[in-house]
């Protein structure tokens, strides 16, 4: 079995991102997004004109910092590789408890269709505002441009409007 992490989530946090179960890569190092060739770092960073820092901590501070939250549908399953099409017997989090206990959070972010489909599967549609995105899994290659303009504009609907520039 594999096992997700906890959720990275404060007060402040209005963007909730789901992704589905981390990759090897990133459960070998205890990180979300660990793998290099995962965009999700840059895509994040580069919303506000920025860089990644190398460092995990620093990037999870830049995360809660700016309102956003991080979690994944699936608590834990089986799965060979990371490719979210191998994941069997999965159990989900309880996502709806955390949106319970963190009320600010006005927004979920998908980041995939996978992630998209198994909440739907066990929790029905979101009861707040969503949107399913393309993702950043290395998986998901040649749209970077579309997939970063869709990211920009979902992560500027609850940052602050001169927070993201509109490049």
């Amino acid at each position: 079995m594999k096992y997700s992490f906890g959720p990275l989530i404060n007060e402040n946090s209005k963007i909730l991102i789901l992704g589905s179960l981390p990759g090897v890569r990133s459960l070998a190092e205890s990180r979300y997004y660990a793998h290099p060739q995962n965009k999700f770092w840059k895509i994040i960073y580069g919303a506000w004109g920025l860089t990644p820092d190398a460092d995990f901590d620093a990037r999870y501070g830049f995360i809660l910092a700016h309102g956003l939250a991080l979690w994944d549908v699936i608590k834990c399953a089986r799965r060979e590789g990371s490719a979210d099409g191998s994941i069997r017997d999965e159990t989900p989090n309880d996502v709806p408890a955390l949106l319970a206990t963190h009320p600010a959070v006005s927004l979920i972010i998908f980041n995939g269709g996978f992630a998209f489909a198994k909440y739907k599967k066990y929790f029905g549609l979101p009861k707040i505002e969503y949107r399913k995105m393309l993702s950043t899994s290395p998986a998901c290659a040649g749209r970077d441009k579309e997939r970063e303009e869709m990211w920009r504009a979902a992560l500027r609907r609850a940052a602050p409007s001169s927070a993201i520039p509109l490049q």
